[in-house]
């Protein structure tokens, strides 16, 4: 069920051979003592906690409200979540440090570290991914050529690990601003294939690994633009930031297959594909997720928000940079969204699965501080603008912002009485959401009645036309000047952390802010 219906393994595995030796592994244990003993091969000791770890992974997956299991289970998931977890730690335990890993040591470990940061144990998870970075260094995984003969298959399932463990690497380099465990330059492996078990062939091919393929190429697209902290300068301009996004768009977005587009997706296969509704969610939700890191920079163009924070402006203001906090908004919109629809999908709209403990609060936080940061700078714009005698007229698109600010802010206070994450996230918020909802800097954007309204209307920015923009640039020009009489907006104490560093490592750049839940 776990494979076929939830699918949180990232086809780690190669479920056919995986089934097979799974079976033949249990005919073992009816004639050996188990493996505490010690009466089994090293290699079938791997492939128990291979097993025990996939089993974690899948309870901790399951939207339990929607799994009973009474009669079925003597103990709850919770206590058995518990006993697997113990069980594959004291197994682990007597493994010796100097034997070779093999290829299910990988698997089995990297299960490890998706189960941990889903549960943000973020230290623990780091470590471990180190542990499993090392061992697919000393297998040669980062190589194409390992030097040592081997089929097809066994290539494939090389390449599938690698590239997993590249694509959480980049994940803890770009959320925690870790340094990556496999740098750029030192691996010369292909990508994966992605042609183990084919769904459709014509019109075009898709397989049960085809979002991954996807994941890689977003997290090596984007690794030389938002991680590092030398390159960072490069996200504070407006022309390279436009041509960047173009790049990305044609590189990635550009080359989904119909079944996953982020628009109109083609959903015949959904019923030939259990997990292809979820898959294709989740993928949208990176794929908006990294491209709202793109913009990041540009939530306050105006800069009137740094003036106030005491940070300085790394960009003169014009129309492209107006424009790209217009094009935050939206994405930080998708953002949501997409993490709405997510929940839904797991059962419960006020995401009560244990997976979304972390990932998904965790964006849902970032894409709220992105868009309210952004509404903040336009409350300020407005109100510079009143003070110059300019009026301008709110799009739909600025109403449906606000609308959604106010609706995912509600869905982050429903899970703050239940996970810690969100409590801690929704502590952060409070003072932005109150200065957004008390402000008087134009009544008329903050009449929720109408927001809903406008979301049934709304156009893109780039249809819609540029009411504050064009007001702004009339008052600004091309040039960039200012805007007389500084309003003063009560401004968050973390505002600047998020101008310093405008990649997503800037929430937990105050350690305290989630104190020992990313322990």
């Amino acid at each position: 069920m776990f494979l076929q219906e939830i699918n949180r393994t990232y086809e780690m595995i190669y479920p056919p051979t995986f089934h097979s030796k799974y079976n033949e592994w249990w005919t073992l244990q009816e004639n050996t003592d188990g493996i505490l003993e010690g009466n089994i091969s090293d290699e079938d000791v791997d492939f128990g906690l291979l097993i025990l770890r996939v089993c974690l992974l899948s309870v901790q997956c399951l939207p339990h409200s929607r799994y009973p299991t009474t009669g079925i289970l003597d103990v709850s998931l919770d206590h058995l979540e518990e006993w697997f977890y113990s069980l594959a730690n004291e197994i682990e335990k007597t493994q010796s440090a100097e034997r070779k890993p093999t290829i299910i040591t990988v698997q089995h470990r990297f299960y490890h570290v998706c189960y941990l940061r889903n549960y943000a144990k973020i230290r623990k998870c780091w470590a471990a991914l180190s542990v499993t970075v090392k061992d697919a260094h000393e297998m040669g995984l980062h190589l194409k050529d390992p030097g040592i003969p081997l089929s097809d298959l066994s290539m494939e399932i090389r390449r599938r690990a690698f590239w997993n463990l590249y694509v959480i690497d980049r994940f803890m380099c770009s959320f925690f601003g870790y340094w990556p465990l496999i740098p750029e330059g030192y691996f010369d492996i292909d990508l994966p294939h992605d042609s183990l078990r084919t769904i459709t062939i014509r019109p075009y091919i898709l397989t049960t690994f085809t979002d991954r393929i996807f994941y890689i190429k977003v997290a090596r697209y984007l690794t030389a633009f938002t991680s590092p902290p030398s390159w960072t300068t490069d996200q504070y301009d407006p022309v390279l930031v436009s041509e960047f996004a173009q790049r990305f768009k044609e590189v990635v977005v550009d080359q989904l297959p119909p079944a996953y587009w982020l628009d109109n997706p083609d959903t015949r296969w959904d019923p030939a594909e259990p997990t292809l509704l979820p898959k294709r969610e989740t993928l949208h939700l990176f794929i908006y997720s990294a491209k709202a890191s793109l913009y990041r920079a540009f939530a306050d163009p105006c800069n009137n928000l740094h003036y106030g924070s005491n940070t300085s402006s790394r960009y003169g203001t014009d129309l492209l940079a107006l424009s790209h906090r217009r094009t935050l908004m939206d994405i930080s919109c998708k953002v949501i969204s997409s993490i709405t629809r997510l929940y839904v999908l797991a059962g419960d709209d006020e995401g009560g699965t244990c997976e979304q403990m972390f990932l998904f609060p965790i964006l849902l936080v970032e894409a709220l501080a992105c868009l309210g940061i952004c509404l903040l700078s336009i409350q300020a714009d407005t109100r510079q603008l009143s003070n110059a005698g300019i009026r301008f007229s709110p799009d739909s698109d600025l109403r449906y912002s606000y609308a959604t600010f106010f609706d995912a802010f509600g869905l982050l206070s429903r899970q703050a009485p239940q996970y810690g994450i969100a409590k801690q996230g929704l502590n952060i918020l409070e003072g932005l959401h109150g200065t957004l909802q008390s402000s008087s800097a134009s009544p008329s954007l903050l009449r929720i009645e109408d927001h809903r309204t406008a979301a049934t209307g709304r156009e893109t920015h780039a249809a819609g036309g540029f009411h504050l923009e064009q007001a702004l640039m009339t008052v600004h020009g091309h040039g960039g000047g200012e805007l007389p009489g500084r309003v003063f907006i009560p401004l968050p104490e973390w505002l600047p952390s998020f101008f310093d560093s405008p990649g997503r490592c800037w929430l937990f750049r105050d350690q305290s802010a989630f104190g020992d839940l990313l322990a």
